[in-house]
C-alpha cells in the first residue's frame, strides 16, 4: 500500500506493527506522559479504529496513518495562518475503566524542520479532537490524548518541541523496534 510519503513511511509502518503486536512498545510510546499511568496496560483497538476509519471508504494509507485537518473553515483544530496539517499517525488505547486515549505521533527526519505551526498544532488538534471526535466520522470516540514526536537528536535545538508530551530520538526508536529502520547521518 503506497504511503502519503516514501521517504517516512517505513518509519511510521515499523513504528505501527511494534505498537499494534507489543505491550511493552506501547508503554514505552506514553512512558513519561500525563496518560502512561491509566493507559500503561491497555488494549489497542485496532479493528474499531480500522472500522472507523474506513466506514466510507478505504484509504490509500494504511488506517491508522494521515489524519488530516484541512485549510477550510471546518477545521478549527489549527494554528490560524498555518496550511493544512495532520497527524502522521493516531493509534487508540482502551484501558480497564473503557476510556480511550488517542496517541498522536509526528515523524521528523533527522535536519528536517517543522512548518509554521506545526508542532504547536499537535496537542491543539488532539484537545480539539478530543472534544470533536462525534463531528469527525473517520476519528475514534476518546476521552484522553497524548502527542508523541520522533526526530533526531539535531532538532532538540528547536524550543517547539515542547509542544510534545513524548520526544523519542531515531537511535532510542531503533533500540526499542527491531524492524525501525537505520538512519544514516
Amino acid at each position: 500500500m503506497v504511503g502519503y510519503s516514501s521517504l517516512a513511511q517505513p518509519f511510521l509502518d515499523a513504528i505501527a506493527e511494534a505498537v499494534f503486536s507489543l505491550v511493552q512498545v506501547r508503554r514505552w510510546l506514553i512512558e513519561g506522559t500525563p496518560a502512561a499511568a491509566d493507559y500503561s496496560f491497555a488494549d489497542i483497538l485496532i479493528q474499531e479504529q480500522k472500522a472507523v476509519r474506513w466506514r466510507s471508504k478505504q484509504t490509500t494509507q494504511p488506517f491508522w496513518a494521515n489524519y488530516w485537518c484541512g485549510r477550510d473553515s471546518r477545521c478549527q483544530c489549527r494554528i490560524p495562518g498555518s496550511k493544512a496539517l495532520e497527524s502522521d499517525a493516531i493509534f487508540f488505547l482502551r484501558n480497564e475503566r473503557d476510556r480511550v486515549l488517542a496517541i498522536h505521533v509526528e515523524f521528523k527526519h533527522p535536519k528536517e524542520a517543522f512548518g509554521f505551526g506545526q508542532p504547536e498544532a499537535y496537542p491543539l488538534r488532539a484537545e480539539c479532537w478530543s472534544q470533536t471526535y462525534r463531528d469527525r466520522k473517520t476519528v475514534n470516540p476518546h476521552h484522553q490524548w497524548t502527542t508523541v514526536l520522533f526526530c533526531g537528536s539535531d532538532t532538540l535545538n528547536d524550543p517547539r518541541v515542547a509542544s510534545f508530551q513524548r520526544v523519542i530520538m531515531h537511535a532510542q526508536a531503533a533500540e526499542m523496534i527491531s524492524t525501525y529502520p537505520r538512519l544514516t547521518t
